[in-house]
């Protein structure tokens, strides 16, 4: 009887390695597992409709259920008013910036205008001012050689006189000295007039480089101006910067109740099937609080314990098979996606064929299909891993 007591675990050992076909193959033993999403409300309200139970299938983004909105919504309204009236606030502020903006083009472009008619008009002015004292030089040099020589034929005039009077000299003679005293005194007189005419144009060209010189103020006082406008341009700047401010804020507000709205709609997060409804019309629910469990039973995948002296056995990227106990016929194709690096004790849920083994490796195998989503999260099922060569 003793032998019999020690050979039947080396039997159950060998037996747990190949399956019915006799070929090397390692069993597992455990569960099949799923992603499981659980969907939260982030605020908290009365819940007025509840749209699918347990059992159904979902679509990501599909509709689950909704809260009160009634609140936001007209805060919401509100927000909305707020913007639109900050973004005809920030229009109409924007127009008179463009105004300014337009006025100061247009000022700046007139003083540039103005600087260089004033320059021209002086430069001109001072041209013809140079010209008539020149001409003024001109002509007091030729009235000074004219009244010169009206004086030397004055005396001659005079002298000649005298002797003509005496009849020393003949009448012949003292008319041409009183036709040069004649000529000298026409010429001293035309050099003065053209002396008299020299002197007003230099005054009158004085009186215009003193004008032109004088339009210098106008410049400096469109400068003055064409600065003050700069000034208004720069707070018209100013403004448009906080009103566009005050617009965004009032954007971000209500993008902040649009969001809070649409949070109010609790939607599906994943393509799955709905495990547990946590809700009813009419509860009031909290923030954070669960109100759905979902599955994706296109993602299942397979978890079991394998004994330390058989994880070398089993790789990444190996396939095998499970069975389940409602379908013993079905073959339900698996791959190895993850093997724990670390030992563990054996978990309490777990029952191992051979009861010496201490600790044991977490592996995880990937479903690659489930016809008709006939498998669900929580099924035991056994799987069995073909041991072939890499």
């Amino acid at each position: 009887m003793r032998f019999i007591y020690l050979i039947f675990p080396l039997f159950l050992l060998l037996y747990g390695c190949f399956d019915q076909k006799g070929e090397n193959t390692l069993y597992i033993n455990g569960r099949i597992e799923g992603d499981r999403y659980d969907v939260g409300t982030k605020y908290g309200g009365r819940v007025v409709a509840v749209y699918r139970d347990e059992g159904n299938d979902v679509r990501k983004g599909e509709l689950l259920s909704e809260i009160d909105s009634s609140e936001v919504k007209a805060e919401l309204s509100r927000a909305e008013a707020a913007y639109r009236a900050s973004l005809s606030t920030l229009e109409a502020k924007e127009r008179e910036l463009s105004y300014y903006r337009k006025k100061l083009s247009a000022l700046k472009f007139k003083l540039t205008e103005l600087k260089r008619a004033v320059e021209l008009e002086i430069g001109t002015a001072e041209d013809h001012m140079r010209a008539a004292k020149s001409r003024l030089l001109s002509a007091q040099a030729n009235y000074s050689r004219a009244k010169a020589a009206f004086e030397k034929a004055d005396k001659d005039y005079k002298r000649f006189k005298n002797l003509y009077r005496r009849r020393v000299i003949a009448e012949s003679r003292f008319d041409e000295v009183k036709l040069a005293y004649s000529v000298a005194r026409t010429n001293l007189q035309s050099a003065k007039e053209l002396l008299n005419s020299a002197k007003a144009e230099l005054s009158a060209a004085e009186k215009q480089v003193e004008i032109a010189r004088n339009r210098k103020n106008e410049v400096l006082s469109l400068k003055n101006e064409v600065e003050a406008l700069e000034r208004t341009v720069q707070a018209k700047e100013r403004e448009v910067v906080a009103y566009r401010e005050k617009a965004e804020a009032m954007k971000a507000q209500v993008e902040r109740v649009r969001a809070v709205l649409k949070n109010l709609k609790i939607t599906s997060p994943v393509n799955g099937t709905v495990a547990a409804k946590l809700v009813e019309p009419g509860e009031v629910v909290a923030p954070g609080q669960r109100l759905f469990t979902i599955y994706d039973l296109d993602n299942l995948y397979f978890e079991g314990y394998v004994p330390e002296s058989k994880v070398g056995l089993i790789y990444l990227g190996q396939k095998g098979y499970l069975k389940v106990d409602t379908y013993p016929k079905k073959r339900f194709p698996v791959v190895v996606t993850y093997v724990s690096p670390r030992a563990e004790f054996t978990p309490k849920e777990v029952q191992t064929k051979e009861e010496r083994v201490k600790e044991v490796f977490k592996v995880k195998l990937k479903l690659l299909e489930n016809p008709n989503r006939v498998l669900k999260p929580g099924m035991p099922a056994d799987c069995f891993i073909p041991l072939g060569k890499r």
